[in-house]
C-alpha cells in the first residue's frame, strides 16, 4: 500500500510538473514575441500556488510514517496549520486577470505583423493557463490533505478541515489582492493582518468578494471530488 502511494504521488507530481513547465513555456514564448517581460508576478504566484501542494504532499508521507493514534494526529495539526496558511495563494492567481482588463502590458505592439489586439488574445490565454493550473494544483492538494487527514483524524475531522480552507480561502484572496498581504504576514506582521482581516469584515463588498470566491472554489472542488469517484471500466470489462 505504501508503495503504491509514493508511486501516485510520483505520477501525480510529474504530471503537475509538467503543466506548470508548459505555463513557463508559454511566459517565455510572450517574453520572445514582444521583447518585454512583462507578467513576470505569474510565474511567481504559480510558484506560491504550489506550496500547498508541497505541503499537502510532504504532510502525506509523514502522516503515512505513524500508526493511527494520538501521535499521528498531533502531528498532523502544524501540517493543516501551514497548508491552510498558503492555500489562498492557489487560487490567488485569478484575480491577477485585474492586470489584462486594465491593458497594463498593452501599450506597445510588438510588430506591424502581431498588433495589439492579437496580443491580448494572448494575453488571456497565458493567464487562463496560469490561473486554472495554478488553482488546479491547489484543488490537488486540498484533495490530498482531506484524504490524508482523513485517515490520520477522521472523515469527518477532515471534512471541517476542507469545509475552512474553502470559507477563509475567499477572505484570504480579499486581503491579497487588496490589503496586499501575503501568507507569511501572519507571522511577520500580524498586528497588521488582524487589522485589515477586522477592517474588511465590515466591508460589504469585501463579504461579496470572498462569498463569491469560496463559492468558486467549493463548486471546483466537488466536481474534482466527484471525477474522482467515478470508477472507470477495466480493459477486461470493457471487452465483456
Amino acid at each position: 500500500m505504501a508503495r503504491e502511494r509514493r508511486s501516485e504521488f510520483l505520477t501525480l507530481s510529474i504530471v503537475l510538473a509538467l503543466a506548470v513547465s508548459g505555463c513557463f513555456l508559454l511566459y517565455a514564448l510572450r517574453f520572445a514575441i514582444s521583447g518585454r517581460a512583462a507578467y513576470r508576478y505569474l510565474v511567481w504566484n504559480l510558484i506560491l500556488a504550489c506550496v500547498p501542494y508541497a505541503i499537502a504532499a510532504f504532510g502525506a508521507h509523514l502522516l503515512a510514517r505513524y500508526d493511527a493514534g494520538r501521535r499521528r494526529a498531533l502531528v498532523g495539526i502544524p501540517i493543516a496549520v501551514l497548508w491552510l496558511v498558503f492555500y489562498p495563494n492557489a487560487p490567488y492567481i485569478f484575480t491577477d486577470f485585474i492586470y489584462v482588463i486594465n491593458r497594463t502590458y498593452l501599450r506597445v505592439a510588438p510588430s506591424d505583423r502581431l498588433g495589439l489586439n492579437a496580443l491580448l488574445w494572448y494575453d488571456l490565454l497565458m493567464n487562463a493557463v496560469f490561473a486554472f493550473i495554478g488553482h488546479f494544483v491547489g484543488l490537488v492538494s486540498m484533495w490530498l490533505v482531506q484524504r490524508g487527514f482523513a485517515e490520520a483524524w477522521g472523515a469527518r475531522a477532515s471534512r471541517v478541515l476542507v469545509a475552512a480552507a474553502i470559507l477563509l480561502s475567499g477572505f484570504g484572496i480579499y486581503l491579497g489582492r487588496f490589503s496586499r498581504l501575503n501568507s507569511w504576514d501572519i507571522l511577520l506582521d500580524t498586528r497588521r493582518v488582524f487589522s485589515e482581516a477586522a477592517e474588511a469584515t465590515a466591508d460589504p463588498r469585501a463579504i461579496l468578494f470572498s462569498a463569491a470566491f469560496s463559492l468558486f472554489i467549493f463548486l471546483t472542488y466537488a466536481a474534482l471530488v466527484v471525477f474522482k469517484r467515478i470508477r472507470m471500466p477495466s480493459r477486461r470489462e470493457r471487452k465483456e
